[in-house]
């Protein structure tokens, strides 16, 4: 499996994820020729082979301001859940609608999402490759739910937003009612929020963690890392600067690499069910 961030942050969001034969695009962050061009400047063309479908998580404009351009141009199937408020696409488009709990197939892979709260109806994205690897996607989420650790453990890497910093949010140029909106419980995730949950995924089936959505008046890669590294000894975390394209391989993890629990004996975490 190899996932190519196309954008990540307020400017525009989308990623590829690409398995065996399959290529799934989620989210309309980004439109088709900026697609195609930060996909070849990762090493692979979108035309003429296109993607399989596109799956798209929330209504907000930096995650589906593009879906009917890229529904025009890729010519495939647009998977929303019913809180999508996007009446036009779909009376326009083929769009199928998926439902959280209820994991739906394209092509090779298997496609499982998580309510996650935010203020708009909005879900975490796990794929799963048959007998293979796992990736996993949660951003734009005020809290973190109880279930989120264990829908993220089950992967083999992930990205999970680390969207601001508190100190820099309070004297930064946003206006109150929009830090109000960032912090509140249906906005977005702060370092120390992300921090607390990449503790949770230790010891999971997750190797790789990748920090996204990050905020460019009110956070930066280097504040993230700080804060969320420490708390999560044994992942292999990296961020993901605003914007900027990524590239990279998911790859299962034996058991016995897998990062043990603060606090238990390794022989005793190896005996441990994951994923």
């Amino acid at each position: 499996m190899r996932v190519f961030i196309l954008s990540s942050g307020s400017s525009g969001n989308g990623l590829l994820v690409e398995s065996g034969d399959t290529r799934v695009l989620i989210d309309a962050g980004v439109g088709p020729r900026v697609a195609a061009r930060r996909l070849r400047d990762l090493g692979r063309d979108l035309f003429p082979r296109g993607v399989d479908a596109v799956v798209l998580t929330h209504h907000h404009g930096d995650h589906f301001a593009h879906a009917e351009p890229l529904a025009r141009a890729l010519r495939v199937p647009l998977y929303m859940h019913a809180g999508i408020s996007a009446s036009r696409v779909r009376a326009r488009w083929d769009v199928r609608e998926y439902r959280a709990g209820v994991p739906f197939r394209v092509g090779s892979v298997a496609i499982s999402a998580l309510v996650v709260p935010h203020d708009a109806p909005q879900v975490a994205l796990a794929v799963h490759a048959d007998g293979g690897p796992s990736f996993g996607l949660a951003t734009d989420l005020g809290h973190v739910p109880a279930t989120l650790a264990p829908f993220l453990g089950a992967c083999d890497a992930a990205l999970v937003e680390a969207n601001y910093c508190p100190a820099m949010l309070a004297v930064g140029p946003y206006p109150e009612h929009l830090r109000q909106r960032i912090r509140g419980g249906f906005g977005h995730l702060s370092n120390e929020q992300t921090a607390s949950l990449a503790a949770r995924l230790v010891g999971t089936r997750l190797a790789k963690l990748y920090l996204g959505h990050i905020s460019r008046s009110n956070n930066s890669p280097e504040r993230a890392l700080a804060v969320v590294r420490p708390r999560c000894a044994g992942l292999d975390v990296e961020a993901v600067p605003h914007g900027a394209p990524r590239a990279f391989d998911v790859a299962q993890l034996p058991p016995e690499q897998r990062a043990p629990r603060w606090g238990q004996p390794v022989g005793e975490q190896l005996a441990l069910a994951f994923g």
